[in-house]
């Protein structure tokens, strides 16, 4: 926090009267960046294969800048903090659970599938962020652009 203080031209106490901790800071920090740089609405290309991955390859985008380093720094440190997990899931996979449903809903009204209720347990990202063993492996994702042309390309994990 000393750090962050010096660099916002503040004093720690400022930072401490809103944020509890270096943690929450971080999270309000990563949760209004990317709310800032992504699109205020889902995407609506009229496909809702094409509409899934417009807002996959937009997120990919944004998690293999600085925000993927601090994506998974709240990660980890969320494996310790059960009120960091929960507000983690609160702030962020709801969010993006809503933004799933609207594309959902969207492809319905087209006719592209079925009028039926919604599950939103299948929309719902892990509670605990590292049931899919994503801190261990410390993976990011990347479109393949597809090779001689036409868009059949694909995402694929990285690890290191």
């Amino acid at each position: 926090m000393d750090r962050i203080a010096r660099r916002a031209s503040t004093g720690k106490s400022a930072l401490y009267r809103r944020w509890p901790n270096v943690r929450a800071l971080a999270l309000d920090v990563f949760v209004t960046t990317l709310e800032e740089s992504l699109p205020a609405d889902p995407p609506d290309t009229g496909s809702l294969r094409e509409d899934l991955l417009v807002g996959l390859r937009i997120f990919i985008q944004q998690l293999n800048g600085s925000l993927g380093l601090v994506v998974r720094e709240l990660i980890s440190e969320s494996l310790h903090d059960p009120a960091l997990a929960q507000e983690f899931q609160s702030r962020f996979g709801q969010g993006k659970e809503r933004e799933t449903i609207v594309v959902v809903q969207q492809a319905m009204a087209r006719g592209e599938i079925p009028v039926q209720s919604i599950d939103p347990y299948v929309l719902q990202l892990p509670a605990e962020p590292d049931q899919g063993g994503a801190v261990k492996r410390c993976f990011s994702l990347s479109w393949d652009a597809p090779t001689g042309g036409g868009n059949t390309g694909f995402y694929s994990a990285h690890y290191f």
